[in-house]
């Protein structure tokens, strides 16, 4: 019998043209992003997919916004799970709003694409402030290259495009829930087959948009404020 459940890190601030690649009319607006890592609980697994932005340094602070009546290990709590419980935190991907607070979790497997933590180490100039070292300090990494079964619950398939080595997750149950990650941050992404503003490849970033709209289930769209709980 799986679980699922979204968590809650709060609220962050972004444009909205971060959000929505070309859309001229978001550009300038801010949008109030959820941090919503999902939780899933297995027989034998306590697996989080991403783990929100936690405290952000001091030099990044005065750039982003957070509103935040929850934390994650607070949300945590309220279902009974502490933080040393969570064996695996699966990120779609190593920018801070995905991985800030990974490091809670002492006793959990990180899994992340190979690619994906040769380029958080080593980004463009261009996506360099999204990804923050001392997030990644510690951290008991178990690098994939490729779609993996993590288990026989839950998938894990690539999806890049917004970095090199992003991932999304499949959860099997009674009905399917597919974790976008920001390939699809906003469920207009998914709907309307507009990628996501920030890219690594725009290329890639379609075809994976059109890899996860052929999944039939529940997708979970990471910033999306009007999809809070399933």
């Amino acid at each position: 019998m799986v679980e699922v459940a979204l968590l809650s890190d709060g609220f962050f601030f972004l444009d909205m043209g971060f959000l929505v690649y070309g859309k001229a009319s978001y550009y300038g607006n801010l949008y109030k992003a959820a941090l919503k890592p999902l939780l899933i609980k297995t027989e034998d697994e306590v697996v989080l997919v991403d783990s929100g932005m936690g405290d952000l340094p001091e030099s990044y602070q005065k750039f982003y916004t957070i509103e935040r009546e929850q934390t994650l290990t607070s949300s945590l709590a309220q279902r009974g799970i502490a933080p040393e419980e969570v064996t695996a935190v699966i990120n779609t991907h190593l920018h801070m709003d995905h991985a800030g607070n990974n490091r809670l979790f002492s006793n959990a497997k990180t899994y992340v694409q190979e690619q994906e933590l040769q380029y958080a180490h080593n980004p463009h100039r261009f996506q360099r402030g999204a990804y923050i070292e001392e997030f990644l300090e510690g951290l008991d990494f178990i690098t994939l290259k490729g779609d993996y079964t993590f288990s026989e619950d839950v998938d894990i398939i690539v999806t890049p495009g917004h970095t090199p080595g992003h991932q999304s997750v499949v959860v099997h149950g009674a009905c399917d829930y597919i974790y976008c990650g920001d390939t699809a941050p906003l469920r207009e992404n998914l709907e309307k087959r507009n990628i996501v503003g920030i890219l690594f490849n725009p290329v890639d970033a379609l075809n994976s948009l059109d890899r996860l709209k052929q999944i039939e289930g529940v997708h979970i769209f990471s910033h999306d404020n009007e999809q809070l709980t399933l």
